[in-house]
């Protein structure tokens, strides 16, 4: 496996794990937290889906 495939994954995994974290503690967050935790949400969301992007055009 190449360097940056090996690169991309790693990557996937840390945005991964990130928004994983901020799912589970969602639950707790008051009103005006949820809102801004929804747009990291999103934020990371996006960023996993540009990684895949990369990956897919990497293999």
């Amino acid at each position: 496996m190449n360097t940056d495939v090996s690169k991309l994954l790693h990557d996937l995994k840390s945005k991964c794990a990130s928004l994983k974290s901020a799912a589970e503690l969602y639950k707790d967050c008051s009103p005006a937290e949820r809102k801004e935790m929804l747009a990291l949400m999103t934020a990371a969301a996006g960023e996993i889906n540009r990684t895949v992007e990369a990956l897919n055009k990497a293999a």
